[in-house]
């Protein structure tokens, strides 16, 4: 069985130069896939070896809100990518004359441009117009394209920080306003309290108004039919007095009788002259009772207007505030993150605060509209009241000075009667003298009267404007607690945020994302990643040297009878022997040269001995069935296979008729499983191409066979080749 592939490879012993040209099928795998795993071994870690320029123009800018503190963003972003290897590239401060030279002499294989606004576009995301600060890269892809697309990721990691930064400064100032609303709401909340605090006593003191008018009317009704009996008693008295003088010359006659009528009469004016004093202690004290009430309600109304319009202004601010700054910055955030659900809940809550803000504007509006109103009534009935009470009050001392008189004058009746055994000419004096003074006593009392109407009339109005106002405090301590109960409910909807809970509520709005990058079975660097196409390559560059060193079938077996298979394999095993002996080499320099590492050691090495084994298969059939023009097949092969093995990108993002014709081809089984075994993947995908490999190694055997069967007899087309390669 192995007799004949002995033979085959005894012949390469009797030269030097075929003893060499063994070791070159062996080591020029090696140099292939190891000069190109070099090369490509880990260049992502050597980026810091490119210079790259940064051109700083930015001039700074004033922080908003800040006492004066400004903004250097160009210089933060200098210094933390200028640091050696900092930021992918070896960046160097320069000037943009020097930049753009280096870069058009490829000194420099990026630049990267700060403007002059770059501080004052970030700080303008916290103001009423904000704008993106922007920065600008530029590469030459004349010098190295790879480098330009390294920049762009290395720009998108730089802009990603700047954002996320800028995104929680102004995020920090959103939470700080919540703060100040709170803080104003808190006041109007206060102030509401005291409001209703203020009507509160209003209303106690209107109840104790009523009932003062009340008692007063009932007072006033009390003294009017007093002075309309007085009056009445007043014109009885005139008359009487009349008769009196009319019957002076009868005096003599009965000035027993006379005596003991003037003591009666003495005895009852004094009565009135005592009940008109008290009735003008009574009117005295009431007025200066009226006076007390209607300075307590100067001092209610004149202290409830301030309150109001100050809790109408304060929700007026606070809803201007909400409606306008807080609205404007909501309605920013949520363009910047539509997706957000705590920028959504922001949004929510600041609409329902200003919902309720609006009504507590309202109800403080009408409340003072309401309170107005009162205060008019009130000032225009407790002044009509106040000046019927004074003309009262002015009538009733009229009336006791009267009364007071007639005192006298009956007092001095009988004093003239007891004395009128004295004297019948001072009788009629005194009775001319009792008569005027029963008339002017029947005039005060006349007055009296009136007034006392007027007076009944006053304080009737003074009880219904005291009840209006009672009724107007009320709603006023009604309302008034309803917007004190309003601003504390909705101050409890108000969130406030200290300093380390604005931090991190600003960190993750910022980032509401937070993504890891995983990797199952990863690999320890880039040129591990691409072994596995590396080294199906060589393997199969290392196929088609072994073919073109050693003949495919030994020829001179084909007229001898050993049979097709056995000449078959006497041509492929050398082939096998060298594939071996290759995997062997270059494994070997990759471990001990380049640190490469595998996750099966045992089965990926007996994995590219398979692959070594079928690719050679492929290459004996070529070369056994076409001869050179075999060769060169294998070669389009090579090609076919590089652009649809899927050894860089995906097969799935090459054109369609690579996708197609990948299955076909050995070399995209090679590459699946040799990754799936370096990097220590799924062993089932592995297998699965082994399997592929191994069918396709036997029917490439099988088709050499064939080959060999077909050769036994020379054509004319042999012997007189038209092509021969």
């Amino acid at each position: 069985m192995f007799s004949l592939p002995w033979l085959e490879l005894s012949r390469f012993k009797r030269h030097t130069i075929t003893r060499l040209a063994m070791i070159v099928i062996i080591v020029i795998p090696s140099i292939y896939g190891g000069l190109y795993l070099a090369s490509n071994w880990n260049p992502t870690d050597h980026l810091d070896k490119l210079q790259a320029a940064v051109v700083n123009e930015d001039t700074g800018a004033e922080k908003p809100d800040s006492d004066g503190e400004k903004l250097n963003a160009g210089n933060e972003l200098v210094d933390e990518i200028t640091p050696k290897g900092e930021g992918g590239f070896d960046w160097q401060e320069t000037s943009q004359e020097e930049a753009d030279e280096g870069l058009a002499e490829g000194k420099y294989f990026a630049v990267l441009e700060i403007p002059s606004d770059f501080s004052e576009m970030l700080v303008s995301t916290g103001g009423d117009d904000p704008e993106q600060a922007g920065l600008r890269l530029r590469t030459d892809d004349a010098h190295n394209f790879i480098v330009g697309q390294l920049a762009g990721t290395i720009l998108s990691e730089i802009k990603s920080g700047l954002s996320e930064t800028t995104t929680a400064e102004y995020v920090t100032q959103v939470y700080l306003g919540f703060n100040d609303i709170h803080s104003e709401t808190e006041k109007a909340a206060d102030g509401a309290s005291e409001l209703h605090d203020g009507a509160g006593q209003l209303h106690d003191g209107t109840g104790e108004l009523v009932d003062g008018t009340t008692k007063l009317d009932k007072g006033v009704g009390t003294l009017q039919t007093g002075l309309i009996d007085l009056d009445k008693g007043a014109g009885e008295l005139k008359k009487g007095s009349g008769d009196l003088a009319d019957g002076a010359s009868d005096l003599k006659k009965g000035t027993a009788e006379a005596k003991d009528g003037s003591k009666k009469l003495a005895d009852g004016a004094g009565q009135v002259a005592d009940g008109t004093s008290e009735l003008r202690d009574t009117a005295d004290e009431a007025t200066k009772k009226a006076e007390d009430v209607k300075s307590k309600a100067d001092d209610v109304v004149d202290g409830a207007r301030p309150k109001l319009e100050r809790a109408e202004g304060d929700f007026d601010d606070a809803r201007t505030t909400v409606r306008g700054d807080m609205d404007d910055r909501i309605k920013r955030l949520q363009k910047d993150y539509p997706d957000d659900p705590n920028v959504k809940k922001l949004a929510e809550d600041a609409d329902s605060l200003g919902e309720d803000l609006d009504s507590a504007h309202k109800r403080a509006s009408d409340a003072k509209d309401e309170a107005k109103s009162l205060e008019d009534k009130l000032t225009d009935a407790v002044d009509g009241v106040m000046d019927k009470i004074r003309t009262a009050d002015k009538k009733i001392g009229q009336l006791d000075d009267g009364a007071q008189k007639v005192a006298t004058g009956a007092d001095d009746l009988h004093s003239g009667l007891i004395k009128l055994d004295a004297g019948a000419g001072k009788l009629a004096k005194g009775a001319g003298d009792l008569h005027d003074g029963a008339v002017q006593l029947k005039d005060g009392t006349a007055k009296a009267k009136d007034g006392a109407g007027d007076l009944k009339d006053g304080s009737a109005q003074l009880v219904d404007g005291s009840k209006e106002l009672d009724k107007g405090a009320g709603k006023l301590d009604d309302g008034s607690g309803e917007l004190a109960d309003g601003l504390e409910k909705g101050l409890e909807q108000i969130p406030t945020y200290d300093k380390k809970d604005r931090e991190n509520r600003s960190d993750v709005v910022a980032v509401p994302v937070d993504a890891d990058k995983v990797k199952d079975n990863a690999v320890d660097a880039y040129g591990e990643g691409l072994s596995a196409f590396f080294v199906s390559l060589a393997l199969w560059i290392g196929g088609m040297i072994t073919y073109m060193v050693i003949n495919a079938i030994p020829y001179r077996a084909l007229f001898s009878s050993a049979s097709s298979s056995r000449i078959a394999w006497a041509g492929y095993v050398p082939g096998l022997l060298f594939g071996i002996a290759q995997v062997a080499v270059l494994y070997a320099i990759l471990t001990f040269a380049l640190d490469f590492s595998a996750g099966a050691w045992v089965w990926t090495l007996l994995f590219s001995i398979l692959v070594a084994a079928c690719f050679h298969s492929v290459h004996q059939l070529c070369v056994a069935a076409l001869g050179g023009v075999g060769r060169l097949i294998a070669l389009v092969l090579l090609m076919l296979q590089i652009a649809s093995a899927g050894g860089t990108y995906p097969v799935q993002t090459a054109p369609t008729i690579f996708q197609i014709i990948s299955p076909f081809l050995p070399m995209t089984h090679a590459v699946n499983g040799l990754r799936t075994l370096v990097a220590g993947g799924d062993m089932f995908i592995a297998a699965q191409a082994a399997v592929v490999l191994l069918l396709m190694t036997g029917i490439c055997l099988v088709a050499t066979t064939v080959v060999c069967s077909r050769k036994r007899m020379v054509t004319l087309t042999q012997l007189h080749p038209s092509l021969q390669l």
